[in-house]
């Protein structure tokens, strides 16, 4: 067994090599020919995740009275009529929560998710020019967002809502010249289904 561990640790660098050069390697397949070269800029990798195969079941009942907001979130606090707001319009992510949107600013805005089942907030990841795609009967959330700097990044990421938080599926990141250059999604806090 020695031996194996021993011959496959100093054959590690070829064997990695190779299937990186035949595109194996991290599933990722190798360029074709004619395709694009380094100096040209590559347009930002779609996500293959379909909402449809994160199902979520649909809350039935009355909402939640109460929101519990932390005595140290100045921000519900500052926009819980637009949490009220959001309350009265029901569910229209994963099956119980209902997103609330605020603008915060030039091309600013701020995400939460309250819970209608508890009256709990939620953050929602993502950053500057957020951008959400989200569906009622799903509980995949697909977000874009500018990460603002000297070099400007547009970021894409797909999300899945657990039941207690967000764990990332997906992630491609695009360097930019200005923050404005990074595509929007289809839709912002698209329609349910």
């Amino acid at each position: 067994m020695r031996l194996f561990l021993l011959c496959l640790l100093l054959l590690w660098p070829t064997l990695s090599a190779r299937a990186q050069d035949s595109g194996v390697a991290d599933g990722v397949q190798a360029p074709h020919q004619g395709a694009s070269t380094p100096d040209e800029p590559q347009a930002a990798k779609e996500s293959t995740l379909r909402f449809e195969d994160f199902p979520a079941k649909i809350f039935q009942k009355k909402a939640a009275r109460n929101i519990q907001i932390h005595p140290n979130d100045s921000w519900a606090r500052a926009v819980k009529p637009d949490i009220r707001e959001a309350l009265k319009r029901g569910a229209d992510f994963a099956g119980h929560f209902s997103v609330v949107l605020v603008n915060c600013g030039n091309a600013c805005i701020a995400a939460r998710m309250i819970d209608l089942r508890t009256g709990q907030l939620f953050w929602i990841p993502g950053g500057y020019q957020l951008d959400l795609e989200y569906y009622l009967r799903s509980r995949l959330m697909r977000v874009a967002w500018a990460e603002p700097s000297e070099n400007p990044v547009c970021v894409r990421q797909d999300f899945e809502w657990t039941g207690r938080k967000f764990v990332k599926r997906y992630e491609d990141r695009e360097h930019v010249a200005e923050t404005s250059d990074c595509p929007p999604l289809p839709y912002i806090g698209k329609p349910p289904r």
